[in-house]
């Protein structure tokens, strides 16, 4: 019964912070707002409230199936056109995020697995999910990739502004 009470009240504080984040007009709003709205509900109840392991596997399938049903063979054309760009931008975040690997592991004391997936590109909930799987300090890797999602989320508005005035 617990269980399903804090199920209950992580879903309505994620609910009522996309709601309010939606209304407030934040950039990405429902993902930010959900995210704070059960931040604050963890830090107001000081309860240890999570989500059962099994919605992250459902979850994860969720986003899988949209992103692959929005796929179309028009795309596959411009997936050829675009590939040396697409290769390049993975392979030069890839060595960024290893050469920041190294930093952090040698002047903050970062474990390099913890380091390297923490700075690798990718969706968070992969990364958090591999993480688990290698026994890396999940929460330095959710703590990284919840704030580079922000970040993108927040600064993507106007970097694309500045973009259109000088390119």
């Amino acid at each position: 019964m617990q269980q399903i009470i804090h199920l209950a009240l992580i879903m309505a504080a994620a609910l009522a912070g996309g709601l309010l984040a939606s209304r407030l007009n934040i950039p990405g709003s429902v993902i930010i707002g959900a995210m704070l709205g059960v931040i604050v509900l963890k830090l107001c109840l000081a309860l240890p409230l999570a989500l059962p392991r099994q919605w992250s596997l459902f979850i994860q399938i969720v986003v899988g199936a949209t992103v692959g049903s929005s796929f179309s063979v028009d795309m596959l054309g411009q997936l050829r056109h675009y590939a040396v760009p697409i290769l390049t931008s993975a392979l030069l975040l890839i060595i960024l995020g290893s050469v920041m690997a190294i930093v952090f592991t040698k002047f903050w004391g970062i474990d390099p697995g913890t380091a390297f997936i923490s700075t690798s590109p990718g969706a968070m909930t992969a990364m958090t999910g591999m993480a688990g799987g290698l026994n890396v300090d999940i929460f330095l890797v959710l703590t990284f990739h919840i704030t580079r999602v922000i970040l993108v989320i927040l600064l993507a508005p106007a970097i694309m502004r500045l973009s259109r005035m000088f390119l």
